[in-house]
């Protein structure tokens, strides 16, 4: 059998060394081509190494991306050469040398700052680089601190210091047995603190279910007290009428002496209606059948009559009644003080009655000008209440409660006399005379009145002052209105039937009896 060999086994072998060799070659400088794996380097200068050695790691937010290749010293500081992979940071960011472990494994760490990317070989220089606190520099930083210290004046502070722990000492060993009592009490509770703590978590899981509520609950507080803070005006303006309102009613208070007085007989009045509840709601009830009742009944005819008695108090009622109705025999006195007429609004009794015989009018008031700002009367004194029987006024006195120092419903007195209201006392002036006739009623004197009458004047009408009580006399003359003018024409017939002339009384003119 025949091998198949070639024809030059030399060069063949020769060739295949060759080839073998370069690929070796080839292999173990492949690396160091620049231009096929080479990775960009780049520098930052420290101050100090601070313990970073070639090969430890350079991290960025946490992410190891590349290492340390190289730590060379230069003028003053330190430069490190590191490797970031395919990363890019910014011209602005910081170099800062941490520890990795509790070892003391340091790491470079790359806080990314800037916008422009930092380019390969680029430096970052000392103003962004940061080196570690290191337990020398703590030495080197309390020699400086210590450096300065006045040594006697140290000792003197631990010397006061000793003495003051010499005189707490006793104070100090109870608060140390209080606070081993207090450890004591509590191991002694720990159950329940544990309880509380089991309590507390539960809490605050119901807390973490709701949690959305709450949020809601705090934006709508957010929203509310933005709503308030646009209505400051409006709370502002709200808080200035309630400042207004309170000054209204200090003064009434300070205006109305008495209101304390009043006060408390509402309050009585109020004791008396929460007693008598029963009775009220019972009125009311009986209150509602009636008018039921009642509209029923008006609603089924063409007319109702009804009769309200006892609806107010006689007294209040009377005089009104008798000055609508009666128009007679009404004391004039009675009336005013029925109506609650002030005294010093009274008729003065030494003025002179009006020309239709009114009484004259009270006596003039010196108040609301410069030299009289003030009222001239004080609210709650007593010629600011109607008198009583036996102080009415008269011309020898027309102000007799000018002498009084407390009203008809109490208080503390001091009310000074209103010397503002211009009376003028006459001892023989003209006591009350019969009013004009038509106050009186038919065959009695008319009521007497204040102050002195007067004539009528000339020009008054026929009947002034009086009311005539008989049957109507004889035809009154003819107007002297227009004297002179015929009467006129009668009035023309109308177009339907005509209705019979009347019978012409005796002295009368028309055709309707007149």
């Amino acid at each position: 059998m025949r091998v198949l060999e070639p024809e030059n086994r030399v060069r063949t072998g020769i060739i295949a060394i060759v080839l073998a060799v370069l690929a070796t070659a080839v292999g173990q400088t492949f690396t160091s081509v620049p231009m096929l794996f080479a990775q960009p380097r780049y520098y930052g200068e420290f101050t100090d190494a601070g313990a970073l050695h070639a090969g430890d790691k350079v991290r960025i937010s946490g992410i190891d991306v590349g290492t340390v290749q190289e730590l060379k010293i230069a003028s003053g500081h330190i430069v490190v050469q590191f490797a970031m992979g395919g990363n890019v940071i910014g011209t602005q960011s910081r170099l800062s040398i941490r520890t990795d472990t509790i070892l003391g494994k340091k790491v470079l760490e790359i806080e990314p700052r800037g916008e422009q990317p930092l380019r390969a070989d680029g430096r970052l220089p000392l103003s962004q680089t940061t080196t570690p606190y290191q337990i020398y520099d703590a030495f080197q930083d309390a020699t400086k601190a210590a450096a300065g210290w006045d040594v006697n004046t140290i000792k003197q502070s631990l010397r006061v210091l000793s003495q003051t722990v010499d005189q707490t000492y006793p104070h100090l060993s109870a608060a140390l047995d209080g606070v081993q009592r207090f450890a004591d009490t509590v191991g002694k509770r720990d159950e329940r603190i544990q309880h509380l703590l089991g309590e507390t978590s539960k809490v605050a899981g119901v807390l973490g279910i709701h949690g959305e509520q709450l949020n809601r609950l705090l934006l709508n507080a957010q929203t509310l007290l933005a709503a308030i803070n646009q209505r400051s005006q409006a709370v502002d303006a709200l808080v200035g009428n309630v400042q207004a309102v309170a000054t209204q009613l200090q003064g009434l208070i300070n205006d109305n002496p008495n209101l304390n007085t009043v006060l408390n007989q509402v309050n009585t009045v109020s004791d008396v209606l929460v007693k008598r509840k029963d009775d009220l709601t019972n009125t009311v009830r009986e209150l509602g059948k009636f008018v039921a009742s009642l509209s029923e009944i008006a609603s089924s005819g063409p007319f109702v009559k009804a009769a309200i008695f006892n609806l107010l108090p006689y007294q209040m009622l009377q005089p009104w009644v008798d000055a609508a109705f009666k128009k007679r025999g009404i004391d004039p006195e009675n009336f005013w003080r029925s109506a609650g007429l002030p005294a010093f609004k009274w008729p003065d009794p030494n003025g002179t009655r009006l020309p239709n015989g009114a009484p004259p009018p009270a006596p003039d008031v010196l108040e609301g000008t410069p030299s009289h700002p003030g009222p001239a009367v004080g609210p709650g004194s007593p010629c600011s209440y109607a008198p009583s029987a036996d102080a009415l006024p008269r011309p020898n006195n027309p102000l007799p409660c000018a002498s009084l120092d407390a009203g008809p419903f109490g208080g503390d007195g001091g009310f000074p006399a209103p010397v503002d209201v211009q009376t003028s006392p006459r001892p023989d002036g003209l006591p009350a005379t019969p009013g004009i006739p038509i106050a009186g009623r038919p065959g009695a004197p008319a009521p007497d009145l204040p102050g002195t009458p007067v004539p009528l004047p000339p020009t008054a009408p026929p009947g002034a002052r009086t009311e005539g009580l008989h049957p109507a006399g004889p035809t009154p003359l003819p107007s002297t209105f227009a004297p002179g003018l015929p009467p006129g024409p009668p009035a023309a017939p109308g177009p339907g039937p005509q209705l019979p002339a009347g019978p012409v009384a005796p002295g009368r003119t028309g055709d309707n009896g007149q």
